[in-house]
């Protein structure tokens, strides 16, 4: 008797193609392709079993990434989203007919077909339905075209990270008697692993990752495409590394390739998309993209002395960047038919973190609650002048600071201020001052101040005050920032001729 619910995630693909490369050159005629995609997501696998969150968004992903830069038209495309065996099989008819209209007027029609939810270990699971593995290969088989892809990720059990698959058996669309030209095999995990999802990328990692790679991180040869080996490789490192430290252990992706022809299968042309986002040559370590809705689009480790150009859509991004522990943020924006240049000086550091995620919760609580525990301390300086109205006339006055930032939020100093305008009327005064910045990362943002402190009045009596205040800073770089304030001197004597409020410039310097 098969033991039911085992550990294993099954992504396969089986080419017959011809030989040549899977995008045309420019030389050639544009139209000579065609590529059709069936995307299938299906969270649910019956009343026993858990519902998975992210077979859907899966689909929806490989789907977009195709669209994107693998060259399937809008209208070339299928999703199904919790289909039931009945709908899977009318709706494949239908695309099976639209797909046989091209074949006159292509010389190459292409066949994708995605799937992302639950198995056994002979079965893909639609709801409480099944589709064994067996009529689903002579499916694919049957299509009427010249190249098949299949990519299976197929889901059983877990929890944070959940199991995902049934029993490994050899692949489906392998079979020793069906004469190919070619075709390629691709696993997510060996017979004996977990193939797993992630609450914290959001996603299962093969598929992750390989939509990581196919948008141009796994571009080795930096010509602007992404064969299937550059896909597959850059997949297979990125997972096993990444779940080395996960409850169900490391995860080691597998292929078996077996092609007649010239060349390799190109998945994905960066160049198909208008917008482009290039990672200079300065930038290295870890680097996470994130979108408006801060979901990680690409993640990748970069080194240094290499260009990469990812295909992105329109639109805000977050980028997050980690060359040696020290998280660094960026904020950009990807206009159409532009490409935009990442270099070093478009990062502010942060604190936040964003070394791990992903893996196993009480892991990623644990790392989060040490880095919580530290502080960051920074020291600067900072030449102030302060403008205001006295009972004489307008005074000026000069001064400065000196102290220390903790975690980029609070700072606390000593400052000190004098006449300028060499009024002999004008009163001296200095303290501990205190601050604490929104959005320090910003390149714009606000702080609010005070001062604490004693002066001298033009009497010669001494006089005690307390200055609240806000200021607008503006980050020129790491080490620079200019600040625009209003603070309001409170005095305890009136001889000092502190009533009015008062316009403060300053330049400040430290990290």
């Amino acid at each position: 008797m098969r033991k039911s619910g085992t550990i294993l995630t099954t992504i396969l693909m089986a080419m017959a193609l011809h030989s040549g490369p899977l995008f045309p050159s420019q030389a050639q005629d544009q139209a000579v392709i065609k590529r059709f995609i069936l995307a299938v997501g299906a969270n649910s696998g019956g009343k026993d079993r858990v519902q998975l969150r992210y077979a859907v968004s899966d689909a929806e992903a490989i789907l977009q990434v195709f669209q994107d830069l693998g060259g399937v038209a809008d209208e070339d495309t299928l999703f199904l989203k919790e289909p039931d065996v009945r709908t899977f099989y009318t709706e494949l008819g239908k695309f099976q007919s639209t797909i046989k209209k091209a074949q006159s007027a292509y010389s190459r029609v292409e066949f994708i077909f995605y799937y992302s939810g639950h198995s056994d270990e002979e079965h893909i699971l639609l709801g409480k339905e099944k589709i064994a593995y067996r009529d689903l290969r002579e499916t694919i088989e049957d299509m009427d075209v010249d190249v098949r892809i299949a990519i299976l990720d197929s889901c059983a059990s877990g929890a944070f990270t959940r199991i995902k698959g049934g029993k490994k058996r050899q692949p489906f669309l392998l079979d020793s008697a069906y004469d190919m030209r070619g075709y390629a095999v691709l696993t997510s995990s060996s017979s004996s692993e977990a193939s797993q999802e992630s609450d914290l990328i959001r996603a299962s990692f093969f598929t992750h990752y390989l939509i990581s790679g196919m948008r141009g991180a796994a571009d080795m040869s930096q010509d602007g495409r992404v064969t299937m080996n550059e896909a597959y490789q850059f997949a297979f490192n990125e997972t096993l590394a990444q779940t080395t430290k996960t409850v169900s252990g490391p995860q080691h992706p597998h292929n078996h390739i077996a092609m007649s022809g010239t060349g390799d299968v190109v998945m994905t042309d960066i160049r198909k998309i208008a917008v482009v986002l290039v990672l200079g040559e300065d930038i290295h370590g870890r680097i996470f993209v994130h979108d408006t809705n801060d979901r990680l689009v690409v993640e990748l480790t970069k080194a240094a002395g290499r260009r990469i150009e990812l295909g992105l859509e329109e639109g805000e991004y977050r980028v997050i960047n980690i060359p040696n522990g020290t998280v660094f943020e960026s904020k950009i924006k990807l206009l159409p038919e532009e490409d935009f240049m990442l270099t070093p000086e478009e990062f502010a550091e942060t604190d936040l973190e964003y070394t791990t995620p992903r893996g196993d919760r009480e892991q990623r609580v644990q790392k989060q609650t040490v880095l919580q525990g530290k502080s960051k301390y920074a020291l600067f300086g900072q030449l102030d002048s302060k403008s205001t109205s006295l009972p004489g006339g307008y005074a000026l006055f000069m001064g400065g600071q000196l102290g220390v930032t903790i975690n980029q939020v609070f700072c606390v100093g000593v400052a000190g201020y004098g006449k300028a305008n060499f009024n002999p009327g004008l009163p001296a005064w200095g303290g501990v001052t205190f601050g604490y910045a929104f959005s320090p990362t910003n390149k714009l943002h606000v702080r609010v101040i005070a001062l604490v402190g004693s002066g001298s009045a033009p009497v010669g009596s001494v006089f005690y005050i307390f200055e609240p205040g806000v200021e607008a800073i503006l980050n020129l770089s790491r080490l620079v920032r200019v600040q625009f304030g209003l603070s309001m001197p409170l005095v305890d004597k009136t001889g000092s001729g502190l009533t009015n409020p008062m316009f403060n410039v300053s330049i400040q310097f430290g990290k």
